[in-house]
């Protein structure tokens, strides 16, 4: 039962993706019931649950398809060395009423059952609430309202490339530079220098990165700067000006992690 509602509660936490900003419900009514799912599809960032903003890892991206298939992805923790970001593409949809139909299994084999009642809908915003939610035919009432933000942008073009770059956030142990090389089909290389000064790229990284317009999933294994070993992931919001990148995250705390960086023509080493 833990390991259910362990995961019952990574879905909820990431469900929002559907609804973004906390505006009233005058400001972005619902639309006509007819378009629902017109409007519905596409894809959706969780940015808030209950209007208080959801912490960065925490979120969850959703796109819901014209062949009524839905893509849902988030972070997943097993145990503390087993921490990852999955996409799964075992769900459908369908709209009814007010109603956004949900069903399928998780990466891990469990049926979901869900019913969200839309409360807020437009070309940016989703807002709803949860009407039903069973896992394996189980009841799991949870009365909280969720805030999605629709992702409008594509920044993958000038994403990919190389970057150089540190933290920008105080009390950050990581105050060195570091080079970023990340691949159009989702691989990253990671690169650090040694205590000798040397630059390295880190063999056991295992990068691989997913971007949903300005939010970013990483995954990698053995953290670098805490020295933990195992599975890890982190998220990012990432913002690209020119051939400036600059990152921030919500962390535990409602602290805010910064990375600032530039795109360079090559990696320090081959």
């Amino acid at each position: 039962m833990r390991k259910i509602i362990t995961f019952f509660t990574l879905f909820l936490t990431l469900t929002p993706v559907f609804f973004f900003s906390a505006c009233t419900s005058n400001e972005n009514p619902v639309g006509p019931q007819d378009g629902y799912k017109t409007i519905t599809l596409g894809k959706w960032i969780n940015t808030h649950v209950n209007d208080f903003e959801v912490e960065t890892d925490m979120g969850f991206y959703m796109e819901f398809r014209r062949d009524s298939v839905q893509i849902y992805a988030t972070g997943f923790t097993l145990d503390d060395n087993n921490k990852s970001w999955i996409e799964n593409n075992n769900y459908t949809f369908h709209i009814d009423g007010d109603l956004i139909i949900v069903k399928g299994w998780d990466t891990f084999g469990q049926r979901f059952d869900m019913k969200f009642k839309i409360l807020q809908l437009d070309a940016f915003t989703l807002r709803y609430t949860n009407a039903e939610f069973l896992i394996d035919s189980v009841s799991y009432p949870d009365q909280s309202i969720y805030t999605c933000k629709r992702i409008t942008e594509d920044i993958s073009q000038n994403f990919v490339g190389i970057w150089y770059g540190k933290s920008t956030d105080r009390g950050n142990p990581d105050t060195d530079y570091h080079y970023w090389e990340y691949f159009p089909d989702g691989r990253y290389n990671y690169y650090y220098r040694n205590n000798q000064g040397q630059w390295i790229r880190k063999s056991d990284n295992e990068g691989r990165y997913f971007l949903y317009g300005n939010y970013m999933a990483t995954n990698y294994t053995n953290d670098l700067i805490s020295g933990g070993t195992g599975k890890a992931y982190e998220c990012w919001n990432i913002f690209i000006s020119d051939n400036t990148m600059k990152w921030s995250a919500l962390r535990p705390g409602r602290k805010v992690a910064s990375y600032e960086m530039r795109k360079v023509d090559a990696p320090p080493i081959p």
